[in-house]
């Protein structure tokens, strides 16, 4: 994003804040980007939310991480790690008109560098030509998955991490550009159409993914307990190796998903579908359903990805790309969530990871010419959400 814009975004609410800094504090928790409790003016709103997690894995011969930028985990690196499920984030946002407001927010988790460096997940501006219209330019959530607003505030879900079979499949969570949103009713359905066109980048521990020309669209239905979403996008991206200066082909890709969730409240189920292409085609799904006894929610979750097959029309794939192709493994996995105290929750979970007969899955670190085909392995995972 441009660096003078994020400038102006963090110039405006930081007016803000001066104007609203001897306001008192309310109670406000909730979901996506109002889960925090806030200091409120007529114009400002200040939050936080955060995650301290330990996880540990019985497969000592390569890391679970629960996501690709993530370097190191519980199994080879560590015996326990905190960096799967451990950050902070904070929030403001600012409303100067009816209908012009700006947001803000900054996470800090463990980075592809090893560090806990603060990074801009959020930095729009919004214009609402309606209560159910608007239009955002800046850096905006990407809507691919059910939990894609409140992805990083655990409070706000019922697992330790959203399912990694299938969140780790889009490791994009944002979008520089802008989306636009209209919002309708459809018989007893609330529908909510949203189109989004951005860029954006991504570090790894050994490359820098750049995507391009992102355009998609995704539509929400909400009737009582029920919501109901799809969406299409498509990018255009290429990546740069860090180690041998090498800048791969501009590859298209494509991606379809749908997810279903009801929730009444007394129990909850809820899954999700994904389909991606580009040289090669895929697919991964989880289902996951819990009950809830008072201030505890236990839950069980079934996860899988796919193999991916190759489509015709591509260079001759490398072996390292059809090693690559063949990663899968499915997850079975139960916890219980346990709401102890206001705005603060503790969570046990452990999961049984099986491996696919010809890959190592999605671990990471394995040592060269080490293989785990076929094998299952444990993990066990604790973490406190919090907001403030």
């Amino acid at each position: 994003m441009n660096a003078k814009f994020i400038l102006f975004v963090v110039y405006a609410l930081a007016s803000c804040v001066a104007d609203a800094s001897d306001q008192p504090a309310n109670d406000i928790a909730g979901r996506g980007s109002d889960s925090a409790n806030t200091i409120e003016a007529d114009q400002f709103k200040f939050g936080g939310f955060g995650s301290l997690g330990i996880s540990h894995s019985s497969q000592s011969l390569g890391d679970y991480t629960i996501d690709s930028t993530v370097p190191k985990g519980p199994g080879r690196s560590y015996d326990w790690g905190f960096g799967n499920d451990s950050l902070l984030g904070a929030q403001v946002s600012a409303t100067f008109t009816p209908q012009v407001s700006a947001i803000l927010q900054v996470i800090s988790e463990y980075q592809a560098d090893n560090s806990y460096r603060p990074d801009v997940e959020w930095a729009n501006v919004k214009y609402a030509y309606t209560p159910d219209t608007y239009i955002r330019v800046g850096r905006i959530a990407l809507p691919t998955f059910l939990n894609s607003d409140n992805r990083y505030v655990g409070y706000s879900y019922p697992w330790v991490h959203p399912p990694v079979d299938l969140y780790r499949q889009l490791t994009i969570t944002d979008s520089d550009g802008v989306d636009a949103m209209y919002r309708f009713q459809i018989g007893e359905f609330r529908n909510s159409l949203k189109a989004i066109y951005g860029k954006n980048t991504i570090r790894r521990a050994t490359s820098i993914s750049y995507s391009t020309d992102m355009r998609g669209i995704f539509d929400t239905l909400e009737q009582g307990a029920t919501t109901l979403r799809i969406g299409y996008q498509e990018r255009v991206s290429v990546s740069h190796n860090l180690l041998t200066g090498i800048t791969g082909a501009r590859i298209p890709y494509s991606d379809l998903s749908a997810g279903v969730s009801y929730d009444p409240g007394n129990w909850f189920i809820l899954s999700e579908w994904i389909q991606r292409e580009s040289t090669t085609k895929s697919s991964a799904m989880y289902i996951s359903a819990g009950y809830r006894v008072d201030q505890f929610t236990p839950y069980l979750t079934y996860s899988q990805n796919s193999a991916a097959s190759f489509i015709p029309g591509f260079p001759a794939p490398t072996a390292a790309a059809i090693q690559a192709a063949k990663r899968a493994q499915r997850t079975v996995s139960m916890g219980v969530r346990w709401d102890f105290m206001k705005n603060t929750d503790v969570k046990l979970q452990y999961d049984q990871i099986r491996l696919s007969n010809d890959s190592n899955g999605y671990l990471a670190n394995v040592p060269a010419g080490t293989i785990l085909y076929g094998t299952r392995f444990h993990v066990i995972s604790a973490v406190v959400d919090f907001l403030f």
